[in-house]
């Protein structure tokens, strides 16, 4: 602590006594849980700066501190099937479809901040869940929330949610979520119970969070999945129309990696 803060008016006060005045403050800091101020005590450097300059270095530590716990938290809660893929270390050689120009607006997150959704449409292996993943880091990186979920799970949890007396309870949770994945969109078909349910999820979320979707079918492909006209219209109609879409075309990645005699 500086050394004026220190001391007693009228009175000295030893190196000893500074030095368990400083660990009584340290430990106060560890017991607010406010590391950043830690940091900014372990120093040695800030004896000669003013008070204001000394608030601000231990306001700014500790804010760092909170965003970085917070995109802890964020990815943990998120389940990203591929947690360690991130933008910085895209290899665009594996996407040669994909436009590095597009991919550069979508990293500023400018649509989730909008409601705005991506589609992610490609044949298996082109890398559109890990492309996903990217993005999503991305989001996290602004500290907004995600959630992953591959199609046929998130149906589980819903008919589960139904039948249990909780889908409300669901419905508002995934409602608060700022991204929601879901991957594999249109693998297989859906009942009516599940056809009712998704469209539920998609109409409570409509303009209170984005989505990002993947699938191996094209967007006129899609009716087939829902099994009715009626029900894939107002969702499609909810979703499609305020899309970024991005179309990956190529080999398979994996395939091509194991050419390189690189791992996927």
């Amino acid at each position: 602590m500086k050394p004026h803060i220190l001391t007693c008016v009228g009175k000295a006060i030893t190196p000893e006594a500074n030095m368990n005045k400083l660990e009584a403050l340290k430990a106060k800091c560890k017991a607010l849980k406010l590391d950043g101020f830690l940091a900014v005590l372990e120093r040695d450097d800030y004896a000669n700066q003013s008070h204001n300059e000394f608030l601000s270095d231990l306001l700014s530590s500790q804010l760092t501190v909170n965003c970085q716990r917070k995109i802890k938290r964020l990815t943990t809660q998120a389940h990203l099937k591929y947690s360690n893929s991130f933008l910085s270390d895209i290899d665009y050689t594996l996407y040669p479809s994909l436009k590095v120009n597009q991919v550069n607006q979508l990293a500023e997150c400018h649509w989730v901040s909008s409601a705005r959704n991506i589609i992610i449409i490609g044949a298996t292996g082109t890398g559109k869940t890990s492309l996903a993943c990217r993005l999503a880091q991305e989001v996290i990186a602004k500290q907004k929330s995600v959630m992953f979920y591959r199609l046929s799970h998130l149906l589980l949890e819903l008919v589960a949610a139904d039948k249990e007396g909780e889908l409300m309870k669901m419905l508002k949770k995934l409602s608060r979520i700022d991204v929601l994945i879901i991957d594999d969109w249109g693998n297989a078909l859906m009942d009516k119970n599940e056809r009712h349910l998704l469209f539920e999820l998609i109409e409570f979320r409509e303009q209170k969070g984005s989505l990002m979707i993947t699938s191996q079918y094209p967007i006129s492909a899609w009716h087939e999945t829902f099994g009715n006209e009626t029900i894939a219209d107002s969702v499609l109609d909810r979703i499609v129309h305020n899309s970024h879409e991005i179309r990956l075309n190529g080999e398979s990645i994996r395939k091509v990696l194991a050419e390189r005699g690189d791992r996927a």
